[in-house]
């Protein structure tokens, strides 16, 4: 619901605000948010503060760095993870954003193997996507190793793994995959150029489940209820919501019976769960950090 282009972490995070790490925290959990670049971006030190986190790590306190063009790479990302669970005697809460694969993808080779070959008709429409799609490929391989390592591991653990945004690829790369220009597209089609795969693992046994499909405003209530956290209220109205709406992303809608539909398309009751999801949403966002406190959004 915030104009397009808006940075939640410069704009919309204050002390206090709810979030997963404070959630845990509350249930006697540690917590340490890890980005294997610099501190310096997106306000990120003062965020994750107001969010709770217990500790933070940045570039600098990954030793000896195996890096991939000029990022640290996965593998050695994921190997601070190990130390850290390692280290912990309780449980602990761990948000990590890695490095690898940032933009732009006309970069040096150093460290990266030619994975990946694209037909001429594909790399003619975008010269850097092998390098993006090579990239992948290592980081597949890292998380082979991360399921590996965790599979073996005694401790109860939960891994949740999902593409924070998309590689900002050539649009005539986009239309070349088409078959068509973009503005030619319907929203099903438009959806799924920014569908991303991602996966709830654990090393124990928990239902298996398929296909699913999830926006990301969804996974932290997910997450608590399948980790067996306190969930909020707030928690709770998203997890109802998801049954009617999977899929809420600013180009459009997957509805609870699998259509994929745009704003103006969805039915009133569709419209009323988005109005109230948005009145909420402001609540949460501006309300209580301005000194109001409306009754809705009170326990």
């Amino acid at each position: 619901f915030q104009p397009p282009h808006t940075v939640a972490y410069q704009l919309y995070v204050e002390e206090g605000m709810p979030s997963l790490a404070a959630l845990a925290g509350s249930q006697g959990y540690s917590s340490t948010a890890f980005h294997p670049y610099k501190s310096s971006g997106w306000n990120r030190v003062l965020a994750y503060n107001y969010l709770d986190f217990d500790s933070q790590m940045y570039e600098e306190d990954v030793p000896n760095p195996y890096l991939i063009r000029s990022y640290i790479s996965d593998k050695s990302d994921y190997e601070m993870i190990y130390r850290a669970t390692e280290a912990e005697e309780g449980p602990l809460f761990f948000f990590n954003v890695t490095m690898q694969n940032h933009s732009g993808y006309a970069q040096g080779w150093n460290n990266l193997p030619h994975h990946i070959t694209l037909p001429e008709h594909q790399k003619s429409a975008d010269r850097t996507a092998e390098q993006f799609f090579s990239l992948m490929k290592e980081s597949d391989l890292a998380l082979e190793e991360l399921i590996t390592y965790y599979s073996q591991c005694e401790e109860p653990t939960m891994v949740v793994f999902f593409g924070d945004h998309q590689p900002p690829l050539a649009n005539a790369f986009y239309e070349v995959l088409y078959g068509k220009r973009l503005s030619e597209r319907n929203t099903k089609e438009v959806l799924r150029q920014y569908a991303v795969p991602f996966f709830i693992w654990t090393n124990y046994n928990i239902e298996e489940r398929q296909d699913v499909v999830v926006s990301p405003n969804y996974l932290g209530a997910l997450t608590a209820q399948l980790a067996g956290l306190p969930r909020t209220g707030y928690m709770d109205f998203l997890l109802d919501m998801y049954e009617e709406l999977p899929a809420i992303t600013p180009v459009g809608f997957v509805t609870g019976d699998g259509q994929y539909l745009s704003r103006s398309e969805l039915n009133g009751e569709q419209k009323e769960w988005l109005n109230q999801y948005e009145i909420l949403n402001y609540c949460g966002m501006v309300d209580l950090f301005d000194g109001a406190r409306p009754m809705f959004c009170m326990e």
